[in-house]
């Protein structure tokens, strides 16, 4: 039987990525006439969020906001849909990681990253920054687009060198129909301007005082602002003395430190500014920052990308199905739902004992960091084997529920002696 996955309209949702507050993001194919059309990111509201209005308006206007931006530095919409009572939109899938990700991978590793190529991804968020800040509506009316929620988790790295920056799902334009809804704040705290904590109305200066913690913890390799609960952070945002960038070129030191500066009136006055000074910071080096440079870079930090990235997983478990089958092997199957336990059933046979082990490396190899895959031996009554791939939350979940049982059994032992 051919790998099963779970059907969403006319997309097979491949595996979630990532789950917010508001909605879920999953990697995707998406077919066109029952062909295979392309990979895609699917960004669907969660169920409970399905009859609240106000979110339903802000997801409508991230999908309108995102509908006119078409920059090589921005990830791109390409459909806005609903689906069995669900909104839903598709988006351009970026091959990468997340800046968070890379500078998790860096500390682990004990490196870090080089000035000129912090800079260089830096000016390539400020580029999308300063095209989406002045995209004209339909009635050719600047839209001054603010992100609101820059971020190292809202920075895509590519393997191929991209730089992208994704989910403006709280963004605003100055013309917006939808409004914040009063004291409530939106974004991550960590990365807010002092006047988006204040909650004052913001323009492009809030998005640079983002770009400029994300680029002081790159260069640091150190958080910036972290409390110990949401109060501590923010009060740490206005408060807190920024540690000074001393082991860093001058030029890109005085220009993130300006990013920073807690009177937007002292920071760079706009994007196109921001861009100027991390290009002329660029110009001092010897030799340019190129993507070919950064796709090598992200090699080096993910050595098994290949082996991780889900498309080329699937590639690869389809070629070691098919090998099994040429070889006369009963034929393997692949089943579970999306964010759940996966279970791979493999014929338990002698033949079968090299392709097995080469599927049980693999797929252990694959899963991601936080993520728990264990081998069964054992026969089943369709004489299988099965290798089950279990998500962390999952297993956490399963502990919490014999926990529970344990404790309410004990109870009732106690009350009935």
């Amino acid at each position: 039987m051919p790998v099963q996955l779970k059907r969403f309209g006319r997309y097979e949702l491949i595996r979630r990525v990532s789950l917010g507050g508001m909605a879920e993001v999953f990697k995707a194919n998406s077919y066109m006439d029952g062909k295979l059309e392309k990979v895609v990111a699917l960004k669907r509201l969660l169920p409970n969020m399905a009859e609240n209005q106000s979110f339903i308006e802000m997801f409508l206007q991230e999908a309108k906001l995102a509908s006119r931006l078409n920059h090589p530095n921005i990830c791109r919409l390409y459909e806005l849909g609903k689906e069995g009572g669900s909104f839903y939109l598709t988006m351009e899938y970026v091959y990468g990681r997340d800046l968070r990700t890379v500078l998790k991978a860096l500390k682990k590793q004990k490196t870090q990253i080089l000035p000129r190529i912090a800079a260089w991804i830096g000016l390539q968020v400020a580029l999308g920054l300063t095209y989406a800040y002045h995209r004209e509506d339909e009635n050719a009316a600047p839209m001054h687009i603010v992100h609101r929620d820059i971020s190292p988790q809202n920075v895509m790295i590519g393997f191929d060198g991209s730089v992208k920056i994704i989910d403006f799902g709280i963004a605003k334009a100055a013309n917006t129909t939808v409004q914040t809804d009063v004291g409530i704040l939106k974004g991550k705290y960590s990365y807010m301007s002092p006047e988006h904590a204040e909650r004052e109305p913001l323009d492009a200066r809030s998005d640079i005082w983002s770009l400029g913690v994300v680029l002081h913890e790159l260069l640091n390799a150190k958080r910036l602002f972290i409390g110990d609960s949401m109060a501590d952070t923010i009060d740490q945002v206005l408060h807190r003395p920024i540690p000074p960038l001393d082991s860093i070129p001058d030029a890109l030191a005085n220009s993130v430190m300006r990013m920073l500066e807690r009177n937007r009136d002292r920071r760079f006055a706009n994007h196109q500014q921001v861009v100027v000074a991390l290009e002329e910071t660029l110009a001092t080096e010897n030799s340019p920052v190129t993507s070919a440079e950064i796709a090598q870079w992200m090699t080096t930090i993910f050595p098994n990308a290949a082996m991780e990235e889900e498309d080329l997983a699937d590639h690869e478990l389809h070629r070691l199905l098919v090998s099994a089958e040429e070889r006369g092997v009963e034929t393997t199957d692949m089943c579970g739902e999306i964010t759940s336990a996966t279970e791979i059933y493999v014929a338990d046979t002698t033949t079968q004992a090299d392709y097995r082990a080469a599927l049980e490396r693999f797929m252990i190899a694959r899963q991601s960091d936080g993520s728990h895959a264990k081998g069964h031996s054992q026969k089943s009554h369709h004489n299988t084997g099965v290798l089950t791939l279990m998500d962390a939350n999952v297993w956490s979940d399963t502990l919490w529920a014999l926990l529970t049982i344990g404790i309410g059994l004990y109870v009732l032992l106690e009350v009935l002696l």
